[in-house]
């Protein structure tokens, strides 16, 4: 068993890299296929025609980065519907972000009970997960679309009485679908693009592969005030720097972005801006000071929607795994990518505009990124000063 969980089969049936999230999802998906076989002999009869598709509800309730990349995927499916109302859920980590993205008609924000258990928040409100559900069925959607395909939200699709129900399954739950989205589970595929296979399943032709975001204006506007007041002009070369990821065995350590701003400030007159949140803002302060104040601190000074404007102004941008560095390939801002526990051929971006920064010969790797099992050889330590001053002077042409 212990060999079967390791081996091909399970890692190419399921997403996860966790061993235990991958038995749990089969056991699930073992017992729900046979208690829900009634349903999947009736879903043999339901038809699926474009044509007769009036409202489409889509669900992205993951992370910030998570919706950013479905936005192909959501202009895709406005431009194959056009005459149909489109309503997308997300988390409210993700609301303003979402609010860049044009391609849907209606906006619902919903702080999902699963979800939110496995953020590590336990809390359990009946009433606000029932009256989600409720005013989901209420509207009557003629197709559901989960863009995750994700066992934590294919639940609630089920529940929102959409009769077509529209995801992958690789993080469980197909047995409450009644179209599941298949492609090569043995290929290495970016989250952008099962996205669009998802589209293509519905029988739209994709256009244009890319993500994008339009930046509200006052966003813009209140970025470009921000940077004035701190001395930085519009000629000024601005490079946004995120110092933090989501998790510990993610980041880069402080005192190295310390060292690099310091260098791009000094050789390259770089105005340094680091972004975060504000639990950031004490980390930030002292990289802030590790380079003489030559680093603006913002954190806690942006909301999310002002810091995608910033990235979008910005010159270089420089970060880790984590949502950022999503914004930064949705306003196609040329972008330092800071990899380590992750997976950069399924979240990375590559190109003329983007580097990816990786050395880890880690007998663990994929792994989780909430811990480190291999703490004396941790891969972010691999990835030196000098490889970012580098990849800094290979996209601004400075070397």
């Amino acid at each position: 068993m212990k060999n079967l969980l390791r081996g091909k089969f399970l890692s190419d049936r399921y997403e996860s890299v966790d061993i235990r999230v991958r038995l749990f999802l089969l056991i699930v998906d073992f017992v729900g296929s046979i208690l829900f076989s009634p349903l999947k002999i009736l879903n043999k009869f339901k038809h699926y025609d474009p044509q007769k598709i009036r409202k489409i509800l889509i669900l992205r309730l993951d992370g910030i980065g998570d919706v950013v990349i479905s936005s192909a995927a959501l202009r895709e499916i406005r431009r194959g519907f056009p005459g149909a109302e489109i309503t997308l859920v997300v988390g409210p980590w993700a609301k303003q972000i979402a609010e860049c993205i044009p391609f849907y008609d209606r906006l619902i924000v919903h702080d999902s009970f699963l979800f939110s258990l496995f953020r590590g928040n336990r809390k359990f409100i009946p009433h606000k997960e029932l009256n989600f559900i409720k005013e989901l069925r209420k509207n009557k959607y003629d197709l559901g679309i989960d863009l995750r395909g994700d066992l934590l939200s294919i639940i609630p699709l089920f529940l929102s009485g959409a009769p077509l129900r529209f995801a992958k399954d690789t993080r469980g739950g197909g047995f409450l679908l009644t179209h599941v989205v298949q492609w090569n589970r043995g290929k290495t595929t970016h989250e952008k693009d099962k996205a669009l296979r998802l589209v293509e399943s519905l029988g739209v032709e994709i256009r244009n592969r890319d993500t994008e975001l339009h930046i509200p204006q006052t966003d813009a506007d209140y970025v470009t005030s921000y940077l004035a007041q701190k001395g930085v002009k519009a000629s000024d070369n601005v490079v946004t720097i995120a110092p933090r990821a989501l998790y510990p065995w993610r980041s880069w350590r402080p005192e190295r972005f310390a060292r690099v701003a310091r260098s791009i400030a000094k050789k390259f007159n770089g105005k340094i801006i680091l972004i975060g949140s504000h639990d950031d803002k004490n980390v930030l302060e002292s990289i802030s000071a590790q380079t003489g104040g030559k680093a603006i601190n913002s954190a806690g000074d942006l909301s999310l929607g002002q810091a995608a404007a910033l990235i979008g102004r910005s010159t270089v941008f420089i970060g880790h795994d984590s949502g950022l560095i999503h914004i930064a390939a949705a306003l196609q801002t040329p972008m330092i990518q800071l990899f380590g526990p992750g997976e950069p051929e399924k979240f990375g971006y590559t190109g003329e505009k983007n580097i990816i920064l990786m050395k880890t010969d880690c007998p663990y790797h994929p792994c989780s990124q909430r811990s480190c099992k291999y703490k004396e050889g941790w891969c972010m330590d691999n990835i030196s000063i000098d490889d970012v001053i580098k990849a800094f002077e290979k996209l601004t042409d400075s070397g």
